[in-house]
């Protein structure tokens, strides 16, 4: 009889419940604190990281490219490989050659580029989040880009 109460009980509960409502559109997720203007230590060079495709992408915005010119794209569809971390292709405009890119953001204001040669060859540079410039507000397709 215990049973059967108890089951009457959570059929009861059951149905006076109303039905579960569909679930509401979930708001936009914030922008990737990465995402904006960076400026390199010591420089006035200027990089803007984006979203393109789902993946890290980077172009120089300082200093300015020539008139008609887009923006070179200086980091290449990196892949997240763990918290704050990405990886992928880094292009060197001064030499013309494309290096293993491992972007870490160390803080809010904060990241470590590293270009590596190979595992063991690399070379890092710290970089400021410029304040007061926003991140970009949608993709930025990359199939116009010069590279």
């Amino acid at each position: 009889m215990m049973k059967k109460a108890t089951f009457s009980l959570l059929l009861a509960l059951a149905s006076a419940t109303p039905a579960a409502a569909a679930p509401a559109e979930a708001a936009p997720a914030p922008a990737e604190p990465i995402y904006g203007v960076w400026i390199r230590g010591g420089h006035q060079q200027k990089l803007e990281f984006f979203d393109c495709d789902g993946k890290l992408c980077a172009r120089g915005v300082f200093p300015p490219p020539p008139p008609g010119q887009q923006p070179m794209l200086i980091l290449r569809h990196a892949a997240r490989t763990e918290a704050n971390r990405w990886k992928g292709d880094l292009f060197n405009p001064e030499n013309g050659k494309i290096y293993i890119g491992i972007i870490t953001l160390d803080s809010p204001t904060q990241l470590t580029l590293t270009g590596c040669l190979i595992a063991f060859l690399c070379q890092s540079e710290s970089w400021s989040k410029v304040p007061g410039e926003p991140a970009p507000s949608q993709k930025t397709p990359t199939s116009r880009r010069r590279n």
